[in-house]
């Protein structure tokens, strides 16, 4: 299977997507995780609500590295 350097760096940037995304969507559990433990009511939804929004960027970016890394796979 000979790749060129062009699709070579078009995995390495798709893999770091898939990283990216990953990292955004534990980090993002992490940051609110003590808004989880606050016993109002106000700051447990406001926690849901910013890993909500990490667990959907980070997604977006993971699939975004997925479907990349599968088109240089396919050769388009």
């Amino acid at each position: 299977m000979n790749r060129s350097p062009e699709e070579y760096g078009a995995y390495w940037r798709a893999s770091l997507f898939i990283t990216a995304g990953a990292l955004l969507a534990v980090g993002g559990y992490h940051f609110v995780g003590p808004l989880f433990r606050d016993p109002g009511l106000g700051t447990t939804l406001f926690g849901w609500l910013l890993f909500g929004l990490f667990l959907t960027v980070g997604c977006y970016f993971a699939v975004l590295g997925l479907a990349r890394t599968i088109e240089v796979a396919g050769g388009r």
